[in-house]
């Protein structure tokens, strides 16, 4: 197999493994492999799969989840996709001799800590400068701010990637990683303005 077929084949199984930890059965989700001349196996493993998909029943329903909770499951886990591809990133990048080991490459225990130790971003007000940085490395264009204007980080479009803090320069340090406690609210639009110091004649 070449580099990425490795890749594609550690993120089905820690898609799967994250399948299992939201209540989704992982036998939804497959890997396998085929050449352009094996259209006759490909055709074979379709079929198979779609069979047993079906056999599955209707995704959430099959597994007695609620369709509002299943809802709001995957949306949780799909914002949070850039976040586990940085932090699975070093274990994503292992090849493995056997196929078979990729089975139990990613634990249960290991997918329950990596959702429970999730990490948040905050910008500390106190030492925000506005100097719009992190507010234009953000992917996802989750920081609000402006000139003269503290930066606040809007929690819900966070994709907890880290840009933010890489971006924002040490002699500041006003980003910060949280985990394992909320983080603070943001401060009141009206206590946002900076205000800058004259320079002495």
């Amino acid at each position: 197999m070449v580099h990425g077929n490795y890749h594609a084949l550690g993120m089905v199984h820690l898609c799967k493994r994250i399948m299992e930890n939201i209540g989704i059965n992982p036998e939804r989700l497959r890997i396998a492999w085929c050449n352009a001349g094996e259209g006759i196996r490909f055709g074979r493993i379709m079929n198979e799969f779609s069979s047993n998909v079906k056999e599955l029943g209707p995704l959430g329903q099959g597994e007695g989840i609620d369709e509002n909770e299943l809802r709001s499951k995957l949306e949780e886990v799909a914002k949070l996709v850039p976040y586990i591809k940085i932090v699975k990133r070093e274990k994503l990048e292992v090849r493995l001799e056997n196929v078979e080991e990729y089975d139990e490459f990613f634990t249960s225990d290991e997918i329950e800590e990596l959702f429970r130790e999730v990490a948040s971003y905050y910008i500390d007000p106190d030492k925000c400068q506005a100097c719009g940085i992190c507010l234009r490395r953000c992917p996802v264009e989750a920081i609000v701010g402006g000139k003269n204007q503290i930066h606040v980080i809007d929690q819900e479009k966070c994709i907890k990637c880290g840009t933010c803090l890489e971006a924002c320069p040490p002699k500041f340090g006003a980003v910060k990683k949280i985990s394992g406690e909320p983080v603070p609210p943001p401060i009141p639009e009206e206590e946002r303005t900076i205000a800058k110091k004259s320079k002495e004649k």
